[in-house]
């Protein structure tokens, strides 16, 4: 699929943001959270208080350390940092902090440590001063490694009312014989063919699980959400299904041209989505602990080809350009591959922007002749061509005329087909990076597909769409396997981000960590083979660190 085109799909979309095509098949048989056990508005503001260590009032959260009360922001210091987001604690550093479900505190027969110190049960008055002051309910010191904390005190009320439900949350979309997932599709009015193999994918893929026994004899109840419109639009959407349907986790959503939009609200709600639709992951620091993607997006598919292209030179430092359409996705594709660059000891790289208009022949063609002659002068050896979409041969027949043939690296999703018209001279000199190739298809993964399109007549269409979709749903219930049968969103985050070398059968091998959100950092490159018109193998698969 195009990016160019892609976005400009989306963005201007001038279709009424409504829950057009939604379909939330919401099949009533299963008893899901009622109302009661939900948290109550002051509830949910304590649990941003534990987690993020952030309140509601005016007045902010400090953490006090050591004996010289050494001040730090809350958020810096969190609850859930030490405790854990069940409150059971988690060891580190040799240390194991305490566990503040509200069971274990107001234990009628009071508390042993192992280090020797008993206090009788907590109250609430008891709990607030240890929180504030360091001090259990025998007036014994808290251990040092433990912060006191100075707040407001509504903001002290409303984690006291957490703390009570603390461990007894129960995630909505989850009940004893089933799990409520959601899946985002694109715009049918411009991807009808790809939201058709994504929706027919899953409910395939589900309906053979479900007939198995489903997971630890849990059924799958599949929901899915078309959103249409502008980004804001169709994120508004997103947010009234998640509302409504209330999914335990997402698979297979579709986020392009609304990537940090919707990124953000799956953050906000706190929902694992495993296998986001997207040329941009949402990857930098802090990162966004609820979206996991499959593939690395144009910045890392960009930073393998410059990878590669610093192995196959053996000069150092060649002088290379990156030309780029003058937009913010773009420039950071750009910033990507000159990071990278530099990296690799290369000190003379230009950036070139583009401004593209309506049409790319019209719009490109006059500026393709200067852009070469002034690149040829420079002696380039390297060109990053990331656009105008389309343009590739364009540029490359300037370049010909010259007699001027530098390395020619495009993203594999940025190449428009007329790359295999370029000049004939320029055979051997132009690359493209992929995330994915036929190669990775294990014979077990191909097999397995087979199995599932021949029982559920899935159609011979966009299958890599379906391959994806289907890595993502398998991806998911790897996690709720490994979850158990006492299965939550956040050990369903927290296996996942076990996965190391996990096999899909259909992608490359997938790994997942605390401070890693793509499965396979990396991509593959392959060259234009201009006499056979296809692609062939360049090297083996460039992992990135």
């Amino acid at each position: 699929m195009n990016y160019r085109k892609l976005l400009q799909i989306l963005l201007p979309s001038l279709l009424i943001a409504a829950l057009a095509g939604a379909d939330y098949s919401a099949n009533k048989m299963y008893s899901f959270s009622p109302p009661s056990e939900r948290l109550t508005p002051q509830e949910r503001r304590g649990k941003q208080i534990y987690l993020k260590g952030k309140g509601s009032s005016s007045q902010e959260i400090v953490a006090l350390l050591g004996k010289d009360n050494t001040e730090v922001p809350g958020s810096v210091l969190t609850c859930a940092g030490c405790h854990g987001r069940d409150g059971r604690g988690k060891p580190e550093g040799g240390i194991t902090p305490s566990d503040i479900t509200w069971p274990s505190l107001t234990k009628p027969y009071g508390v042993a440590h192992t280090g020797g110190r008993k206090h009788p049960p907590y109250t609430e008055r008891f709990l607030k001063r240890a929180i504030t002051l360091g001090i259990d309910p025998a007036g014994n010191r808290l251990h040092t490694a433990m912060p006191r904390y100075r707040m407001s005190l509504d903001d002290m009320a409303d984690l006291v009312a957490y703390l009570k439900r603390l461990g007894r949350d129960p995630d909505p979309g989850l009940s004893e014989t089933a799990i409520r997932v959601g899946a985002i599709l694109p715009p049918s009015e411009r991807f009808a063919e790809m939201g058709q193999a994504i929706k027919s994918t899953l409910a395939a893929y589900f309906d053979d699980l479900n007939r198995a026994g489903g997971v630890y004899n849990r059924r799958i109840e599949l929901s899915f959400i078309e959103p249409v419109g502008s980004p804001e639009e169709r994120t508004e959407q997103v947010r009234a299904f998640l509302d409504d349907t209330e999914v335990f986790a997402l698979t297979s959503g579709f986020m392009a041209g609304a990537d940090r939009e919707i990124a953000a609200l799956i953050e906000e709600k706190e929902i694992p989505l495993i296998g986001a639709f997207t040329l941009h992951p949402q990857i930098s620091f802090p990162l966004n602990r609820y979206v996991f993607y499959i593939y690395a997006g144009l910045e890392d598919q960009g930073r393998a080809l410059a990878a590669f292209a610093a192995k196959k030179i053996a000069k150092q430092n060649p002088p290379a350009a990156i030309i780029y359409p003058d937009d913010d996705a773009s420039r950071k594709v750009a910033e990507a591959i000159k990071q990278q660059c530099q990296k690799s000891g290369w000190e003379t790289v230009e950036e070139v922007a583009i401004s593209e208009g309506q049409s790319v022949k019209e719009d490109f063609s006059h500026q393709a002749a200067l852009l070469a002659r002034n690149l040829s002068r420079k002696a380039v050896e390297v060109v990053f061509f990331l656009g105008p979409a389309g343009a590739e041969s364009i540029f490359l027949r300037e370049a010909q005329r010259l007699d001027w043939k530098p390395l020619v690296l495009v993203p594999g999703p940025l190449a428009g087909r007329d790359i295999f018209e370029a000049p004939m001279s320029f055979e051997g000199r132009i690359f493209l990076s992929f995330p994915t190739l036929p190669s990775d298809q294990t014979p077990d993964g191909v097999a397995q597909y087979r199995i599932l399109a021949e029982a559920h007549k899935l159609q011979p269409k966009s299958l890599a769409t379906q391959f994806t979709a289907l890595s993502s749903a398998k991806l998911m219930v790897e996690g709720f396997k490994r979850a158990g049968k006492d299965v939550s969103r956040e050990k369903l985050i927290e296996v996942l981000e076990g996965l190391y070398g996990f096999s899909t059968g259909l992608t490359p091998a997938v790994t997942y960590n605390p401070n890693r959100r793509v499965g396979a950092i990396g991509s593959h490159i392959v060259r234009v083979d201009l006499k056979a018109k296809s692609l062939a193998p360049a090297s083996e698969w460039v992992e990135l660190k």
